[in-house]
């Protein structure tokens, strides 16, 4: 299991109320412009945990959308025929399946020792590292 940082906004449109209505993941990007993220959107797992974020580069704040937890994976729509006819060359037919567990917003905000902030959280999806948010975001499954 591992937690993962996700966005849910393409362009100007927020579709994180499609993502909880849905059971969904979509990443978002066509494949031309992002193979290495369909890479990774490939190895999420099922138990991985997904938290949709909105995050200004360099801010100690995360606004945090949503918490899910990753019930089938890329491969296992695809083996379990979810994608129906459509190729798996579409992108936006891609998904990873979530039961996003919380759905409120609410605010990470990091204290100032728990060290330098990075530009990985204004990424499209990334792995978190930092134990403050991780316990952060645990709290909410768990408490879901």
């Amino acid at each position: 299991m591992a937690i993962f940082g996700v966005g849910s906004k393409w362009e100007y449109e927020e579709l994180k109320n499609q993502f909880f209505s849905e059971g969904k993941f979509i990443l978002g990007w066509n494949e031309a412009s992002a193979k290495d993220l369909y890479e990774f959107v490939a190895s999420l797992k099922v138990g991985d945990i997904l938290y949709i974020k909105a995050n200004a580069p360099g801010s100690r704040s995360i606004r945090v959308k949503g918490v899910g937890v990753v019930t089938r994976s890329l491969i296992g729509c695809i083996n379990e025929g979810e994608f129906g006819a459509s190729s798996i060359s579409d992108w936006q037919s891609l998904f990873v399946r979530v039961a996003w567990v919380h759905q409120d917003e609410f605010v990470v905000t990091i204290p100032e020792n728990e060290g330098k902030l990075t530009n990985i959280r204004a990424a499209t999806i990334y792995e978190e590292y930092l134990p403050f948010v991780q316990e952060a975001i645990l709290a909410r499954v768990i408490n879901a």
